[in-house]
């Protein structure tokens, strides 16, 4: 049977770079042939290093993030590589559930390599050395007021608001990269932007979109497997792909629609360029 993906291979030679760590990136990539290296380097030398192979993937956490690459990746033989970016990728999941449990089942693999891979660090000279981890201890109850007292007294200055013009409930933007969408009961998880009070027919995903503050601009982005579209002035935008947005713009999350303001319309301060 034919590669469906095929049409989106791309040959790479020997030495080629495919990445850098801290790129901004927004494509993963399946290894169609040849050979890639994984590794990060730490003054100057390279450590942590991985050698991918035919059916491996790797650079997905920059396509489901929207964060910069954590490691660089070179190739070490000639081939090819299937490039999938936000849209391919979406598409993907829609049509055949069992890529997503295939990438968890890898997923798991890695950690579980990660893991022996700590384990074996900690043990100096055959003596193994164990950090305890805590968790659930009642000094962290006892000191969860005041750290969020203190996170509090921390925020930067708002950046922009998102508002809902009928309740005039305000949701505001403190964060470069801001998450929006439902709050999780299964993993705890809440985005920073909680439209779940809001949102009574469940049409916004959990992950849903993030709004990105950069160099004095905003942009929004649809994150992979949102289900009921993004919107900005009515007008669909397309998933993972950088959606400028301006002040006074109304957007739009499944059935919610929210008035885009920034800081400058409702404090009378100028727009602050990095």
């Amino acid at each position: 049977m034919a590669n469906p993906l095929k049409e989106y291979a791309v040959p790479y030679q020997k030495g080629d770079v495919i990445f850098k760590e801290g790129e901004q990136g927004s494509e993963m990539f399946v290894i169609q042939s040849g050979k890639v290296e994984i590794f990060k380097e730490i003054n100057g030398e390279k450590v942590f290093s991985q050698v991918m192979e035919k059916g491996d993937f790797f650079g997905e956490m920059s396509l489901l993030e929207s964060l910069p690459r954590t490691a660089n990746a070179v190739m070490i033989e000639d081939g090819e590589l299937i490039v999938i970016n936000a849209t391919i990728f979406d598409q993907m999941i829609r049509q055949n559930i069992e890529i997503a449990v295939r990438m968890l089942r890898k997923f798991s693999t890695r950690l579980r390599e990660t893991m022996a891979k700590l384990e074996a660090l900690s043990t100096v000279n055959g003596n193994k050395k164990t950090v305890p981890l805590e968790i659930g201890k009642d000094t962290e109850k006892e000191d969860k007021g005041e750290k969020d007292k203190e996170k509090e007294e921390e925020k930067p200055p708002v950046l922009a608001q998102f508002m809902d013009e009928e309740t005039l409930k305000v949701y505001p933007i403190w964060k470069e990269i801001t998450l929006i969408g439902r709050n999780d009961p299964v993993t705890g998880h809440t985005p920073d932007v909680d439209l779940t009070d809001l949102d009574t027919v469940r049409s916004v995903s959990r992950r849903h979109a993030k709004l990105i503050y950069n160099n004095g601009m905003f942009y929004l982005v649809e994150e992979p497997g949102t289900l009921n579209g993004t919107f900005v002035n009515n007008k669909k935008i397309q998933s993972g792909i950088q959606a400028p947005v301006k002040s006074g713009m109304i957007v739009g999350f499944g059935m919610i629609r929210l008035k885009f303001v920034e800081a400058a319309a409702f404090t009378g301060a100028k727009k602050v360029k990095k």
